[in-house]
C-alpha cells in the first residue's frame, strides 16, 4: 500500500511559494523601470538628500520659480538689461528642467533625478553670483532678487526628499497573488490504519493422501456468561 509522502508535499508547496515571490519581485522591478522610479546608487546617490519636502511639492515650486523669474523684471522694475534678459532666460530654463526631469509632476520623464539635482545646485550658485558676474550689483532690486532666489532654491533642493520613491497605485495585473496556503498550516495526511492480522487457516492434506489434516492452533473460546 502506497502512503502519501508529507515531506514531498511540503517541499512542493515551498517551491511554489518561492516561484511566486520571484515573479512578484520581477514585476516590481519592471514597473519601476517603466515608470522611471528607480533609485540611483553609487557615489552620486550620496548627493541626494532625504529632507521633509516631498518631490511633488518640489516640482510645483519649480514651476512657480520659473514663472516668477519670467515676471520678475516687470514686477520689480529692473533697469539693467542684463538682469532682465538673464531673469527671463533662467525662468525658461527652470520650466524646462521641471518638465523634462523624472518626477510626479514631470511631463516627459527624460532627465534623471541625479542630473536634475546637480543642475539645481549649479543654478543656485550662479544666481547668488550673477549680480557680481553680470555687473548689476549696484541695482538693488535685481541684486536682492537674484541672491534671495538663489538661496531659496538651494535650501529647497537640500530639503527635498529625493531618495524615497513616491507611492503610486499598483496596476491590477501586477498585484501580488496571494498563495492559498501561505498562511494556512500544511495539512498532514492522516496515518494509515493498521491492518488486522488474518486468522491462521487449517492446513489441508493434499488430495489422495491418507494423512489426517493437521489441526491449526487452538482458538480461544469466549468465557461463558451467567
Amino acid at each position: 500500500m502506497n502512503t502519501p509522502d508529507p515531506c514531498g508535499r511540503l517541499h512542493g508547496h515551498r517551491t511554489v511559494m518561492t516561484n511566486q515571490r520571484l515573479e512578484q519581485a520581477g514585476s516590481v522591478e519592471r514597473r519601476r523601470a517603466h515608470t522611471g522610479n528607480v533609485q540611483p546608487s553609487g557615489y552620486g546617490y550620496d548627493m541626494l538628500r532625504d529632507g521633509p519636502i516631498p518631490r511633488f511639492v518640489h516640482g510645483i515650486l519649480e514651476y512657480a520659480f520659473g514663472v516668477l523669474f519670467i515676471a520678475a523684471p516687470f514686477l520689480f522694475d529692473f533697469k539693467s538689461g542684463a538682469a532682465t534678459g538673464m531673469s527671463v532666460a533662467i525662468g525658461v530654463l527652470i520650466l524646462i528642467l521641471a518638465a523634462v526631469s523624472e518626477g510626479p509632476v514631470s511631463l516627459v520623464n527624460q532627465l534623471p533625478v541625479l542630473l536634475h539635482v546637480v543642475m539645481l545646485y549649479l543654478l543656485s550658485i550662479f544666481l547668488i553670483a550673477a549680480p557680481f558676474l553680470l555687473d548689476f550689483a549696484e541695482e538693488v532690486a535685481p541684486r536682492n532678487f537674484f541672491i534671495a532666489a538663489g538661496v531659496a532654491l538651494l535650501l529647497i533642493t537640500i530639503g527635498t526628499r529625493f531618495r524615497r520613491t513616491e507611492s503610486m497605485p499598483r496596476p491590477k495585473s501586477e498585484r501580488p497573488r496571494r498563495s492559498p496556503g501561505r498562511d494556512a498550516p500544511v495539512e498532514q495526511p492522516p496515518p494509515a490504519a493498521p491492518m488486522a492480522p488474518m486468522p491462521p487457516m487449517p492446513q489441508q492434506p493434499p488430495p489422495g493422501s491418507t494423512l489426517p489434516p493437521v489441526p491449526g492452533p487452538p482458538q480461544r473460546m469466549p468465557p461463558p456468561t451467567h
